[in-house]
């Protein structure tokens, strides 16, 4: 792009580079619209409650403290005791520490899998930013190309309405005919037409724009330049996106967490041991005045023998959940492979297009000054200018639309990868995943 307003600034005026010096730059753009974006905070905020579903998870490695009162009326009648009548105020206190000793390995395998449920979302919510990056990357080149097109579009107006008086002077002079005035009253018209569409396309990019930002931009919006380093080839791409592309890391970890879900289910299988410290501190029970102190230190054990077989069914619908899992980390990959290489072709092919793009705007040109000059000697006819012209317009949108999207192809490139929010110097303090757990478990 820059080529090309060096080379043709003469017949080709746009903005220029100094204007947009001071404006709104891609990357304060990008920010932005991540930051403030009510889906991915609401992400975040989604992960910070799995946090704390993790640290819940924990607690079964804790001893539980209980502490507990009462106060009332008893009476009693039994073979040793009648106080019926005359009861007592029964008083009572204790307070037991349990701590589990054994739950079938529900406890480990219960913090394995929010600890992988937390990394998903962590992910997840790094996935969401990658996406809201993408489409305010490729909003800001949108409007930058539509506001080219609209330029452009007001140059060949103007051209035109040069060409048109200048054909009304020369048939009021007697030199032409009406039929020229009419075939440059009609591209007129076009070009009137054209730019009336260039302006509707430019506010409707701006729109878009703003409803991705959420806001209008500050300033004029600085042309991007695509600095990044991508790899060599489409399979190195391929091999760098499937160890650190998020979406695919989320699915990984989906399938780590139902896989910890499923040995949990199994704790129903074995019997709970607990080590139970238990001291009481009673007055007045069983209609015997006086205090009843009681400690207790015991192991104790307990063990459901039958539940319906609700046990065995949760177990069976978390091996199904594990399964479903799989078959969407395996449809996820190949989402991801698919994608990239969707914008590896765009950008490997929109750039041997450049190339000749280049040469057949450099040539239209060179052709449409030869016309101009040999249709003020009378040696070309209005009807080739008027070809000309409009052969170069069309030429010169071609050459504005590759260009735009060869570079939206690169960023695009990047988002494949897993690499764009890095490029922008993106960094999430809110991701605490332990990302060494899931590639030891993979």
């Amino acid at each position: 792009m820059l080529t090309r307003l060096r080379s043709y600034t003469l017949f080709l005026p746009l903005f220029s580079l100094s204007t947009f010096s001071f404006g709104m730059t891609l990357e304060s753009a990008v920010n932005d619209a991540v930051i403030n974006n009510p889906e991915f905070r609401a992400e975040v905020k989604r992960y910070h409650s799995y946090q704390s579903d993790l640290r819940g998870s924990k607690s079964g490695y804790l001893p539980s403290i209980d502490l507990k009162a009462g106060i009332g009326y008893e009476e009693v009648d039994n073979q040793s005791i009648d106080n019926t009548g005359e009861g007592l105020t029964r008083k009572e206190a204790s307070i037991a520490l349990t701590q589990n000793l054994f739950n079938g390995f529900g406890d480990v395998n219960e913090v394995k899998r929010q600890e992988y449920r937390t990394n998903a979302q962590a992910f997840s919510a790094i996935a969401s930013a990658n996406d809201i990056a993408l489409e305010t990357i490729e909003s800001y080149i949108d409007l930058l190309k539509e506001q080219e097109f609209r330029q452009l579009a007001l140059e060949n107006m103007r051209t035109h309405q040069q060409i048109f008086e200048q054909i009304t002077q020369r048939n009021n002079a007697g030199i032409g005919d009406q039929v020229e005035v009419d075939q440059a009253s009609a591209r007129l018209a076009l070009a009137e037409s054209n730019y009336a569409a260039a302006e509707n396309n430019y506010f409707d990019a701006q729109a878009r724009f703003r409803r991705v930002l959420g806001r209008d931009p500050d300033n004029m919006l600085v042309k991007p330049v695509f600095q990044e380093t991508l790899p060599d080839s489409l399979e190195e791409a391929t091999e760098f996106a499937l160890n650190e592309h998020p979406t695919l890391r989320t699915a990984n970890n989906d399938v780590l967490e139902t896989e910890y879900q499923y040995k949990a289910a199994s704790r129903f299988h074995y019997p709970s041991v607990d080590l139970v410290v238990e001291q009481t501190f009673d007055h007045d029970i069983s209609g015997v005045e006086g205090k009843d102190h009681n400690l207790q230190a015991m192991l104790r054990l307990s063990y459901n023998l039958y539940s319906g077989g609700r046990d065995s069914a949760d177990k069976d619908r978390t091996q199904h959940e594990y399964q479903e899992a799989n078959e969407v980390r395996d449809n996820t990959r190949r989402q991801v492979i698919e994608n990239l290489r969707y914008a590896w072709n765009a950008k490997t092919y929109v750039e041997q297009q450049l190339s000749y793009i280049e040469q057949h705007i450099k040539l239209t040109y060179d052709t449409l000054t030869g016309y101009r000059n040999q249709f003020t000697l009378g040696r070309r006819t209005l009807l080739d200018l008027l070809n000309t012209e409009n052969e170069y317009y069309s030429a010169t949108q071609n050459l504005i639309s590759s260009e735009y999207e060869f570079l939206k192809a690169n960023y695009r490139v990047m988002d494949g990868m897993g690499t764009l929010l890095p490029s922008f110097g993106l960094n999430y303090d809110f991701i605490e995943a332990d990302t060494q757990l899931t590639q030891n478990d993979q």
